[in-house]
C-alpha cells in the first residue's frame, strides 16, 4: 500500500516517492573466444562420432544453385536503438561450422557466420562457406547459448550471388527480418558476425554505395559497400539496418594499397649516425605500411529475395 501525505491547509494529497532501489543494469554478455570455439569443435566431434551429421557425399550431392522453398519474414516499421538492434539479432546468429575426418580422427575444419531465415531451422550464409570442401568434412551450426545442431539439409543458392540457404535440426528459432526495398545510400547499418576469432562482434557503419562488376564469363555481381568492420570468418554475417531487418549479408573484403610505384616513393628510414655510442641502441620505426583502406562487400538482400518462393507477391 502506498503511503500519502498531506501538503498544505487545502487538502492536496501526493504520493511519496518510491523507496525501492532501481533495478541493476544487466550484464553484458562476455564472450570467451577459445571456450566458443572449443565448444563448437567438440560438440561437432561428438555428432560426428556418431553419425548426427550430414555425411559429406550427401552433402555435397545437394549443394545445388535454385530457389529455396522458404518465405521470409517482413520487417518491422519500428526504429531501433543500436542496442536493440544487438540485442533482437543475438539469438539469430550462429556460427556455421566443421569437422573433417583425417586417420581416423576428427580435426577441426573452418567456421564461419550464419543467420536465421526461417524458425524450422532454416539459415543463410554465403555460398563459399561449402566451396572446396575436404574429403570427409562435415557441418553444423552453434547459437550464442552454445547449442549445436547438426546441419541436415541444402535448400538452394546461387554461386554467383554468394548465398547458401541450408537447413539445421532445430525448431524454434528467431528469424530475422528481411528488407524487401533496399537501404539509401549514407543509411546506418550494422554487422553481428565472427570476425578473426573473435566472435560475437557487433560493428557499425554506413552504406557508402551499391556497386556491380561484370565477370569474363557475362555474369553480373551486385554489391552493397558498407563501412562496418568485418573480417575473415565474418562470411555470411547480416547487414541490419535500423529496424533490424537484414539489409545485405557479409561476404568479401577488398583491400586497397598504394600503386607500387607510390610504395617505392615512400622515403626509407634514415641512417643512423656514425658517432652515435654503441652501447645506447634505438629501436627501428616501423616500416610503412601501404595499406590505404579496406572495402566491404557485402550481399544486398534484394539479391537473396530473389531466390525465395513467392517473391513476386511480397509487398
Amino acid at each position: 500500500m502506498r503511503r500519502l501525505v498531506l501538503l498544505g491547509v487545502f487538502g492536496l494529497v501526493l504520493p511519496l516517492p518510491s523507496l525501492a532501489a532501481p533495478p541493476s543494469p544487466p550484464d553484458p554478455l562476455y564472450v570467451d573466444d577459445e571456450q566458443v570455439f572449443t565448444n563448437l569443435m567438440d560438440k561437432l566431434t561428438e555428432l560426428a562420432k556418431v553419425g548426427k551429421l550430414l555425411p559429406h557425399e550427401k552433402l555435397k550431392a545437394r549443394i545445388k544453385e535454385g530457389p529455396a522453398k522458404v518465405t521470409a519474414q517482413l520487417p518491422g516499421n519500428k526504429a531501433l536503438t543500436p542496442e536493440d538492434v544487438y540485442k533482437m539479432a543475438l539469438p539469430s546468429v550462429f556460427i556455421v561450422g566443421s569437422v573433417i575426418k583425417e586417420d581416423d580422427e576428427w580435426i577441426d575444419g573452418r567456421y564461419a557466420t550464419a543467420w536465421v531465415l526461417a524458425a524450422d531451422g532454416v539459415l543463410v550464409t554465403n555460398w563459399h562457406v561449402f566451396e572446396e570442401m575436404e574429403p570427409s568434412e562435415v557441418f553444423g551450426a552453434a547459437d550464442h547459448l552454445g547449442n549445436v545442431y547438426p546441419v541436415t539439409d541444402f535448400l538452394g543458392g546461387n554461386k554467383a550471388m554468394d548465398v547458401a540457404i541450408f537447413r539445421i535440426d532445430a525448431k524454434n528459432l528467431t528469424p530475422l527480418p528481411v528488407a524487401r526495398q533496399p537501404e539509401g545510400v549514407a543509411a546506418w547499418v550494422a554487422v553481428l558476425s565472427h570476425p578473426g576469432d573473435q566472435f560475437y562482434m557487433f560493428t557499425q557503419g554506413h552504406i557508402t554505395r551499391y556497386s556491380r562488376t561484370k565477370l569474363e564469363d557475362g555474369t553480373i555481381e551486385k554489391w552493397l559497400n558498407i563501412t562496418a568492420e568485418y573480417a575473415t570468418g565474418s562470411s555470411g554475417g547480416p547487414v541490419l539496418n535500423r529496424h533490424g531487418a537484414v539489409v545485405g549479408m557479409a561476404a568479401v573484403t577488398v583491400s586497397i594499397d598504394y600503386p607500387e610505384e607510390a610504395a617505392k616513393a615512400v622515403p626509407p628510414e634514415k641512417d643512423k649516425p656514425k658517432d652515435k655510442p654503441k652501447e645506447k641502441v634505438e629501436e627501428k620505426a616501423p616500416s610503412s605500411s601501404t595499406l590505404q583502406m579496406v572495402v566491404k562487400l557485402a550481399v544486398p538482400a534484394t539479391e537473396i529475395m530473389t531466390l525465395l518462393k513467392d517473391q513476386a507477391d511480397q509487398p
